[in-house]
């Protein structure tokens, strides 16, 4: 039995393809799809939905941002004239949190008239305190002075380049680990070989200490290299505001910290000089070192013992 992707299984993208005959299209292109939702808030509701299966805001490019952002406007100017609204709401949400019920990124074109079915969509009231306005406050304005003015990005050539420099270090580190691993082999090769002959438990823990520190290195190799690929996705991707030609990976693919929350030196610490689990479970580092360890702890035994 076939798979379903995630495209099969969306109910906008059966839409998109044409494949439900009940769905009231008022517009199409190559690019884009606009019809009415089944259970419109109002008369005249549409939805705008890319015809690419991007799930929400975060996934869509650019390029399709800029040009959904034209049909929505042009179309709510279709349904000015046709309708006559006294008023429009342009909503888009991302993520159950914000009410999406359907996870294809769609923009509700909603018609508005005093007293209508769809009713108050802010609260009457809140009660946030300065403290938390300024803490949002703060840490947006720090995000937004990492990256480029809008509509000041990067252009696809600078891009091109900037995606060479990251994966230029991607490629330096890489490299590091490959000779971290030559130059060991030989090293705990002699080291363990002359712990065998001599019966040196000494010689064995001078091999493994070698081994301990050596993937100690290898894993801050691997861990710096996975942050430049995270690196190198957000700027393919456009996904988050970095600098034109940044080789700063600090922060990217790192989520923000609660509003309040101050994170400590020894944190901090630790996130810089100790790779995660994730890092140390890799194939490349705790599997191949584990094995040279092991190997080092049983002929110390051994040397001890025969002494």
């Amino acid at each position: 039995m076939p798979t379903l992707t995630t495209s099969d299984r969306c109910s906008f993208c059966r839409i998109v393809r044409g494949d439900d005959p009940a769905a009231r299209v008022i517009y199409e292109d190559e690019r884009v799809v606009a019809f009415f939702p089944t259970k419109p808030a109002v008369v005249g509701h549409v939805l705008v939905v890319p015809r690419r299966h991007v799930p929400d805001i975060w996934a869509l490019d650019e390029s399709e941002a800029a040009y959904l952002g034209r049909v929505c406007v042009r179309l709510a100017g279709v349904v000015r004239t046709a309708l006559r609204p006294e008023g429009l709401n342009v909503i888009q949400s991302n993520g159950a949190a914000a009410t999406q019920t359907v996870f294809h990124l769609h923009v509700h074109l909603v018609p508005r008239r005093a007293g209508d079915a769809m009713g108050r969509i802010w609260p009457a009231r809140t009660r946030y305190s300065e403290a938390e306005k300024d803490e949002a406050w703060s840490l947006l304005r720090a995000a937004c002075q990492t990256g480029v003015a809008v509509g000041d990005g990067p252009s696809g050539e600078d891009r091109r380049k900037h995606l060479e420099l990251v994966q230029a270090v991607v490629t330096r580190m890489a490299g590091a680990s490959a000779n971290v691993k030559t130059w060991l082999l030989p090293v705990v090769t002699a080291l363990y070989g002359f712990g065998v002959t001599e019966r040196s438990a000494g010689l064995a823990l001078l091999g493994l200490a070698t081994v301990l520190l050596l993937m100690y290195i290898d894993a801050n190799y691997l861990r710096v290299e996975r942050e430049y690929r995270q690196l190198y996705d957000v700027v393919a991707r456009n996904a988050a505001p970095v600098r034109a030609f940044s080789l700063d990976p600090s922060g990217v693919g790192v989520p923000a910290p609660r509003p309040g929350s101050r994170p400590g030196r020894l944190s901090a610490a630790r996130r810089a000089w100790l790779p995660g689990w994730r890092v140390w479970k890799s194939w490349s580092i705790l599997p191949f070192y584990g094995v040279l360890a092991l190997i080092g702890v049983v002929i110390a035994i051994s040397g001890v013992w025969r002494g």
